[in-house]
């Protein structure tokens, strides 16, 4: 759920109701406003001597003032601020002058649904006026500096008479160290050497000899020198001798003095800079630990060394468990500082001669070398798992942490980085698997597992493509009348190679990679279909229904609506022929998005079953939110009435609680006599199972439909839905 943006308003208005549509519109619209009310002169200029505001709200008519004066006083304050007049007291003309006046936008009380996106237009547009300011201000600045730097920097020009070591040196030279030429009187060379730094002398004398010696066309050198203030300039000196002796010796030399300190400056700048930019190459961003980049060099490094002097190494792969659910709670600054304080544990538990490193989200890495046993991992690992399991305090809350490990014991038998990091990730995802708050070492097997699952979502994407997909329909039952009311379509793989392949094994590949939504839309459009042609070939089953299961991903499609419109238009059915499955936890993970999105397929008149209903953890606490129709039991619970008194109490409450809210229950797993009579007993309207029939192939559940009497209790109305249980 997107957190509210916050508005910080003056709000120009005399009239209550107003002001409260006003806000209760730009809550609508995504804000979080704060406000101040304003209804003189005197009170919008004594709210504009405090900073902070966003935008200003003027009516245009009020008793004392109206919205041409308060734009003058915010215009006089020296403020630019979007002014938005909120009235419906004037026409299109005055609307006019107020924005050739200056004011920004005109909204109209009766119709505030743009106010949303003026506001929004409006704030962007002052802020990118307040930064062009900015960087005008700041580059006029900068010309400012860089003339004073170009009058600054005069080029000193100079003459030395080689063989009496009398120097001739223009103002630019004295001035260049802060001194004027009658500072320094008449000059000799030995004035300039004292200026010298006495690290710099060795390589000026080299260069200079060189230069005499006829090593090099121009004498070059740059050297610091002393200024009068005591700092050091960086000169380049550069010249060339203009006269020589008749013995060929050095007679006159001339050259210049450049002051090159901000060059140099520069280049340490430059040298700071590239050292920062190649440490952020290699360290994330927010917890400053080594990142990806710089745990795959060290990776390879360890394999080398495993190479060469047999040393094991290990990773441990971390994954912080549930971390959405702080991010989703308490926002993403306390997920950022909880992530923080992750990445300060991690290094405390780890040699100097280790790394600790985050790859990205709540997935950290751990790279231990030179290890002897598996067992000092594992140490490690338990370390983890009991530092992570201590309170943190974020934001005035204690937030509790768990996670899931996988180990890798790694030497000479890896070739490159990725592999170990590899075979530990799929160890993390073994320990997910098995609850959670645990750590798994990775084995050969695992590798080969997830091979396996590879290949079998390639083929499962294939499949898709080329009609291997069957729907198996399972009856739904009066429990009464033990007439049939409807079908579940249940996807099935006819695998080339393995046969009927169960939802089980591919539904939850499906999920994670997203393959679920075309193979969600062929099972839809399949079903609907099928259940089409039932209505067709009997008609005194027009009241047939048929539940499709409906994923997240599914209900997250913007076009969702659009597909449930075009399946009805193709088939001719109705809303109400169509039963939308939908899990629990899906429901749960954003109730106000999901409530919303409900209410609008219910006015389309489609029903609605929470299935799996039980095992979750919070959607009875929001039950009365959500716009559905029936709940269906988990078959866990169902079959095990018989032998647990706990799941039987279960099953009545759930029955007992759709039937206040006037909602069907529709019981899953029934396989024997002795439950069906009970959930007759508990006043259950619904079921499936085996006790009834088995998912059947199409021609099967028509077989079974043909030789069934019709039910002449169910509704077919598109509204009602599901009768409650009696």
């Amino acid at each position: 759920m997107t957190a509210a943006e916050p508005l910080k308003a003056l709000i120009i208005e005399d009239s209550d109701n107003d002001l409260v549509l006003l806000l209760r519109e730009l809550r609508r619209g995504g804000f979080d406003p704060t406000w101040v009310r304003a209804q003189t002169a005197a009170d919008v200029r004594a709210a504009l001597e405090n900073d902070g505001w966003d935008v200003v709200f003027s009516d245009y008519q009020l008793p004392q003032f109206n919205a041409p004066a308060a734009l003058e006083v915010l215009q006089q304050s020296g403020y630019d601020l979007p002014f938005i007049v909120v009235s419906g007291t004037v026409g299109e003309a005055t609307a006019v002058d107020m924005m050739r006046a200056g004011a920004h936008d005109y909204v109209m009380k009766d119709n505030l649904s743009r106010l949303a996106e003026a506001v929004r237009r409006e704030v962007r547009e002052a802020h990118s006026r307040r930064d062009r300011r900015q960087s005008q201000t700041e580059l006029d600045r900068a010309k400012e500096f860089l003339q004073l730097a170009i009058d600054g920097s005069g080029i000193g020009i100079w003459n030395w008479q080689v063989q009496t070591d009398e120097v001739w040196t223009s103002d630019g030279c004295a001035a260049l160290l802060g001194y004027t030429p009658a500072d320094l009187g008449p000059a000799r060379i030995e004035t300039w050497q004292n200026f010298l730094h006495p690290d710099d002398r060795a390589h000026k004398k080299l260069a200079l000899e060189r230069h005499f010696a006829g090593e090099t066309p121009i004498y070059d050198c740059e050297f610091r020198l002393r200024h009068r203030l005591g700092h050091w300039v960086w000169v380049l000196d550069r010249g060339k001798v203009v006269e020589w002796d008749q013995s060929q010796r050095p007679s006159r030399m001339s050259g210049t003095y450049t002051d090159i300190t901000d060059r140099r400056l520069s280049e340490a700048e430059h040298k700071r800079v590239t050292d920062q930019i190649l440490y952020n190459s290699l360290h994330d961003a927010l917890t400053q630990l080594p990142n990806r980049n710089f745990l795959l060099q060290r990776l390879d490094l360890a394999i080398q060394r495993s190479r060469r002097h047999r040393r094991k190494f290990a990773v441990l792969f971390l994954d912080l468990d549930h971390f959405k659910v702080i991010n989703d709670s308490l926002g993403h600054l306390a997920g950022d500082e909880v992530l923080v304080m992750v990445a300060q544990k991690l290094r405390s538990l780890v040699r100097t001669s280790d790394l600790a490193a985050r790859l990205g989200g709540d997935e950290f890495v751990l790279l231990l070398e030179d290890i002897e046993t598996l067992q000092e991992p594992l140490h490690i690992a338990e370390r983890l798992l009991e530092e992570l399991q201590q309170p943190l305090a974020v934001g005035g809350r204690h937030v509790f942490l768990n996670a899931s490990v996988g180990i890798v014991l790694g030497g000479s038998d890896y070739q490159n980085p990725p592999e170990p990091l590899r075979d530990a990730d799929i160890a993390m995802y073994r320990a997910k698997a098995q609850g959670r708050g645990c750590y798994v070492v990775f084995n050969d097997s695992m590798h080969q597992q997830a091979l396996q699952r590879l290949q079998l979502e390639q083929e499962l994407r294939h499949a898709i493509d080329h009609s291997e997909l069957v729907l198996y329909y399972q009856p739904i039952f009066h429990v009464e009348t033990r007439e049939i009311y409807g079908f579940e379509a249940l996807v099935r793989w006819q695998h080339p190679e393995h046969g009927l392949i169960a939802p089980d094994s591919f539904i939850p590949i499906a999920e994670e990679t997203g393959l679920i939504v075309p193979l969600d839309r062929w099972v839809l459009a399949e079903a609907t279909q099928q259940l089409a042609h039932w209505h067709q070939r009997y008609p005194h089953r027009s009241n047939l229904t048929m539940s499709v299961n409906f994923s997240v991903k599914d209900l997250l499609r913007g076009d969702l609506l659009d597909d449930l419109h075009n399946i009805l238009s193709k088939t001719g059915l109705q809303g109400h022929h169509l039963n939308l499955e939908i899990t629990e936890s899906t429901l749960i993970e954003d109730i106000q998005a999901m409530g919303s999105l409900l209410q609008q397929l219910k006015t389309q008149g489609f029903t609605i079953t929470i299935d799996d209903f039980g095992t979750g953890y919070s959607s009875l606490s929001y039950l009365h939110q959500l716009p559905v129709d029936a709940l269906k039991i988990d078959r866990s619970f169902v079959m095990a009435m018989d032998a647990s008194r706990r799941n039987s109490d279960i099953v009545e409450t759930i029955i007992t609680l759709s039937n206040r809210l006037g909602l069907a229950a529709i019981a899953e797993g029934v396989e024997t006599q002795c439950q069906l009579e009970h959930l007759h007993k508990l006043g259950c309207e619904l079921a499936q199972g085996y006790w009834f029939a088995r998912p059947l192939p199409a021609k099967a559940a028509e077989a079974l439909l043909a030789a069934a009497p019709a039910d002449t209790t169910h509704s077919h109305k598109p509204n009602k839905g599901y009768k409650t249980c009696r």
